[in-house]
């Protein structure tokens, strides 16, 4: 028989089994976002949840599925503020929303790196991921919804007729990427590196 669910996780999730899924891959996000993946055990995970062990296993198949869906579950949250940028043509300065994507690209993406990182380095956790994020309704990845915004703003001729929307959203998220990289490599973790002058420089070449 299940063990029952202790007052405060029944409380926080009305018994409901989708959202004591949720509330543990949310212990677990923690978990891997305090001290890594390999951190992440079944033991960590549930004393975060405030759970017993063998109970994760009533809403996950295995370690290795609760690890790539906590992943994909936390990439999912972390790109709400990046899949807003379409909605910003039109509004504010060019310059000022790529700045703006910039930041929430950088903030995500150094987060993300670490976790995707260990992944390639596990072939059953890389492929639980995959699963994963085929099954999940995921936000457009960055550059695509870079590129929408880019192309909303030559709409409305705030962005130059030929411009190339897609080399250009390609060219500042590849920015972000590096910078996410790089950063890790250099034991600077959770650094933001604005990119004034390459945005500088970008959304003078776009401009009309």
């Amino acid at each position: 028989m299940p063990r029952r669910l202790p007052d405060e996780v029944r409380a926080a999730t009305a018994d409901d089994p989708a959202a004591v899924r949720r509330h543990v891959l949310a212990a677990a996000a923690r978990v891997i976002a305090r001290h890594g993946l390999a951190a992440a055990s079944t033991r960590a995970i549930a004393e975060e949840a405030g759970l017993a062990g063998s109970t994760l296993y009533n809403y996950f198949d295995g370690h290795t599925q609760l690890l790539a869906k906590a992943i994909v579950h936390h990439s999912a949250g972390l790109m709400g503020a990046i899949a807003a940028i379409p909605s910003r043509a039109g509004r504010y300065t060019v310059a000022a929303n790529l700045r703006y994507f910039v930041r929430q690209a950088a903030q995500a993406l150094g987060e993300l790196v670490p976790a995707f990182a260990a992944a390639f380095c596990d072939p059953a956790l890389l492929a639980a991921v995959q699963r994963e994020m085929a099954d999940a309704d995921l936000p457009a990845e960055p550059g695509r919804l870079l590129a929408q915004y880019l192309l909303a703003e030559r709409e409305l001729g705030r962005v130059r007729a030929d411009t190339d929307c897609h080399a250009a959203a390609a060219i500042v998220t590849s920015l972000c990427h590096d910078d996410a990289f790089s950063n890790h490599l250099r034991g600077q973790a959770g650094r933001v590196s604005p990119r004034d002058r390459e945005i500088e420089l970008l959304a003078r070449a776009i401009s009309p």
